[in-house]
């Protein structure tokens, strides 16, 4: 078999952003670690990861680039999974819509869906912010219910607001996972990457048991 081949696609979250841009450490690192650490089958040859974060990029296009960008990648490599997260920029612009937001994601999906007939998507929900406001978290809500309610052959969700939160988080455990107030430290990337590897393994390990 051929190694599992993953694409990590979003903006600034994605490509692990820290010491404004002068540092990156993906979550894609520990992805990658706790993923050849398993003893799931179908990644016993290895997996490939690839990183396509854009800072600052927006999922709504245009102005944003979202679209081009996942059309792009996935012209050049055949991907057996494609985990995108994407919405916090828009959302932070206050310039559109929860459902803007969440048609622009569904058309990056089916981008990644439609590249190869058995590529599969997880979408992550938007995580939290520094900010605390009503508003922007009614409409980060919005959207983020219309991520775990989509249903489609070969689409999963996890739901990374709940499973990495800011505000329920004591100061200690905030400054050890959280650089400002919308990125992570490198110990915060490490645990998303943690926390989707283990979302992947449950729906691996799922499927390898109805084959």
């Amino acid at each position: 078999m051929a190694p599992l081949r993953i694409l990590c696609f979003g903006n600034s979250l994605s490509c692990g952003w820290m010491s404004f841009g002068a540092k990156r450490h993906p979550y894609a690192i520990n992805l990658k670690e706790q993923l050849l650490s398993s003893k799931i089958p179908a990644v016993r040859d290895g997996v490939l990861i690839d990183v396509e974060g854009l800072p600052g990029d927006l999922v709504n296009c245009p102005p944003g680039r979202f679209l081009d960008r996942m059309k792009k990648r996935c012209s050049e490599a055949k991907y057996d999974w494609v985990i995108v997260l994407g919405g916090t920029n828009d959302l932070a612009s206050g310039m559109f819509s929860p459902e803007s937001i969440y048609n622009g994601l569904r058309n990056a999906w089916r981008i990644a869906l439609d590249h190869n007939d058995t590529a599969q998507v997880l979408a992550l929900t938007i995580p939290e912010c520094g900010v605390k406001s009503a508003n922007l978290d009614k409409r980060r809500d919005t959207v983020n219910s219309s991520i775990l309610a989509h249903e489609e052959p070969r689409f999963h969700t996890f739901d990374l607001k709940t499973a990495f939160p800011y505000h329920s988080l004591d100061q200690k455990e905030r400054v050890r996972l959280w650089a400002d107030t919308v990125h992570f430290t490198a110990q915060g990337y490490d645990l998303v990457g943690e926390l989707i590897a283990d979302r992947l393994l449950e729906i691996l390990g799922g499927q390898e048991q109805q084959s």
